[in-house]
């Protein structure tokens, strides 16, 4: 069997929670809750990723949106999420594109060679990565991205209103990395967030259609994820109502 009916087969797995999770959570499944941020990206470039967006220099202004995936109460540990969005130009489009921009999902996980696959439960914002756990596909390979946050004076608490009025106070600033699936990670850019206006339920990050220049998503992972995100995007509907 090869890798393509594989992640076919686990990404309709994949799907059966988000088909019970849109039931409760018509609009948004997972990371149903957020606090909508707005700042800048600055990459360094000089890199060797492979791919255009890490590896050229360049200043962008950057939608974010920091969230809880599985929305447990506040104050109890969940998977935090950070969801970047930020302009490409139209050759970085893939073909039949024309959103110009490239979604970025992060979580929080390990920075290890092996924990950087795996998720991780807080109750407060880590100073660890924020990961992509999928690999884009570059010139060169395989590339993960991760955001690291920089040190602050005060911890950053998860949650969320207690998020917005600190990121207020004193913005939320990160290092971009990249890496390959087991190498180190290197350093590629900074983004600076604070308070931004909210995210509709209407308005939706999407990695599989929209990524950043010069990269492409591996046909594995686009089976493995496509299930899920075409659901995530239908409108919702309660259960029970027209």
């Amino acid at each position: 069997m090869t890798t393509a009916p594989i992640s076919a087969l686990l990404g309709s797995a994949a799907r059966a929670p988000f088909v019970l999770l849109k039931q409760f959570r018509p609009h948004r499944p997972i990371h149903s809750e957020g606090v909508g941020l707005d700042g800048m990206l600055t990459r360094t470039g000089g890199g060797t990723s492979g791919i255009r967006w890490i590896d050229e220099v360049g200043e962008d202004p950057v939608r974010a949106r920091f969230s809880r995936s599985a929305g447990f109460p506040q104050g109890w540990p969940d998977i935090l999420g950070l969801a970047l969005r930020c302009p490409v130009p139209p050759s970085g489009q893939m073909e039949g594109r024309s959103d110009g921009r490239a979604d970025i999902l992060l979580a929080t996980a390990g920075s290890g060679r092996i924990s950087r696959f795996v998720p991780t439960f807080h109750r407060y914002v880590p100073g660890g990565a924020f990961a992509s756990f999928m690999p884009y596909r570059g010139l060169n390979g395989p590339v993960l991205v991760a955001a690291h946050p920089e040190p602050r004076t005060e911890r950053l608490p998860a949650r969320l209103d207690r998020f917005r009025s600190s990121v207020a106070a004193e913005p939320w600033v990160l290092g971009l990395y990249w890496a390959t699936p087991l190498g180190p990670w290197r350093r590629f850019g900074t983004v600076e967030l604070g308070p931004g206006v909210p995210f509709g339920d209407d308005e939706r990050f999407d990695p599989l259609l929209n990524v950043p220049t010069g990269a492409e998503n591996y046909e594995w992972t686009y089976r493995l994820r496509e299930p899920s995100y075409t659901l995530a995007r239908v409108p919702g509907r309660r259960s029970g109502r027209a």
